[in-house]
């Protein structure tokens, strides 16, 4: 199901990535790729055993809960597998639901009102109706068991991965990247699509102590998504115009360039259901600080400075650290390069697989 194949954002990273990754590995299993948009016809036509169709999308709840389940059993299908948070509730398919986490309940106000109560109702509904349910992280598994009333024996732990093209500190890459991009000499880094739960306003009250004792700018890679007003009113009450910069949305080929180019990464969220800029900047040598909470100390690993997110001071002072400490930022980048590779798209992609050929078996434990 990929009506979400064209969106920005992880959850398209994801879908990407272990696609290719699966498609390059399975030539045993037959695929159907769903989109809503012929504009995605021929995307996967290299692959003998894909074939292609559009559902054209009258609204989503629709395509999801009508249009999919009669297409399904039109095709007589095994599976119904959508890497976006949704499944037919009815169908003749098993079904296999990806939950990137459970941020809608763990910080509920980082979301629209009515979009609060549309997952109180489906995700617990959906949860209850899957096959499986694929988690990011063990952290994920427990929040979508404890918040979703989800069976954990049905939840399977298949973590994602990274941009393949972060391997190592890219120097020439990252002065490419200054010309183009006209970055600073020195620059503390973001990366990620700005919503609350991103924290934004809380990473300039923290960069804004600091500011006056470092030579750095701080740059954002990203798009504004939802309810970013309140945050970027602290950019101007704290007087920060001119010391965070916005490239704006970055292309694949250039975001190492970027990692290799900064003092520092930091992804200071709320709460991230994976969060693959942090693996990223591993890969690429950049020392990372993120947050204590939701998953990212599961996929940190011990080789992060992890702060309170709701803690500007303590995220200011992590800042500090890793810029004055040479021996801490040597064993950050020692410690994230081998963070780094124990995660692969290939690796995701067969855990995938795995998964799809037992639930087609036996439906999975309920």
């Amino acid at each position: 199901m990929l009506r979400h194949i064209e969106e920005r954002g992880g959850i398209h990273v994801y879908t990407v990535n272990v696609l290719n990754a699966l498609l390059k590995i399975d030539r045993k299993n037959e695929y159907l790729m769903i989109y809503n948009s012929k504009n995605n016809l021929g995307r996967y036509s290299s692959f003998q055993n894909v074939s292609e169709t559009v559902l054209p999308q009258t609204g989503k709840m629709w395509w999801d809960q009508v249009s999919i389940p009669r297409l399904a059993k039109a095709c007589n299908l095994n599976i119904l597998y959508n890497p976006k948070l949704s499944i037919p509730l009815f169908t003749t398919a098993k079904t296999i639901l990806v939950m990137h986490g459970a941020e809608q309940f763990v910080v509920p106000g980082c979301f629209k009102w009515h979009d609060r109560i549309y997952f109180s109702v489906a995700n617990r509904l959906y949860c209850k109706s899957a096959s499986a349910i694929i988690a990011m992280t063990g952290i994920g598994k427990q929040d979508i068991s404890r918040y979703m009333g989800a069976s954990p024996g049905k939840i399977h732990v298949i973590p994602e991965a990274y941009n393949e093209l972060c391997r190592g500190r890219d120097l020439g890459g990252a002065l490419q990247a200054k010309a183009k991009y006209n970055l600073p000499e020195r620059l503390i880094l973001f990366v990620g699509g700005l919503t609350p739960l991103k924290n934004f306003g809380n990473l300039l009250r923290a960069f804004d102590k600091i500011r006056e004792h470092i030579p750095h700018k701080l740059v954002i890679v990203g798009f504004s998504r939802w309810k970013m007003k309140k945050d970027f009113k602290v950019l101007e009450e704290l007087g920060l115009v001119d010391s965070v910069i916005f490239p704006g949305f970055i292309p694949d080929e250039d975001i190492p360039k970027f990692y290799s180019l900064a003092d520092i990464f930091i992804m200071p969220s709320l709460y991230e259901g994976f969060g693959i800029p942090v693996l990223e900047a591993m890969a690429c040598g950049c020392p990372v600080i993120t947050s204590k909470t939701g998953c990212s100390p599961e996929v940190a690993g011990g080789a992060a400075v992890l702060v309170d997110p709701y803690n500007p001071d303590e995220m200011a002072q992590a800042m500090l650290n890793v810029l004055s400490d040479g021996e801490l930022r040597a064993d950050l980048v020692r410690k994230g390069y081998r963070r780094a590779q124990e995660f692969s798209w290939e690796k995701c992609a067969r855990e995938t697989i795995e998964l799809f050929e037992t639930v087609a078996m036996d439906g999975g434990p309920t």
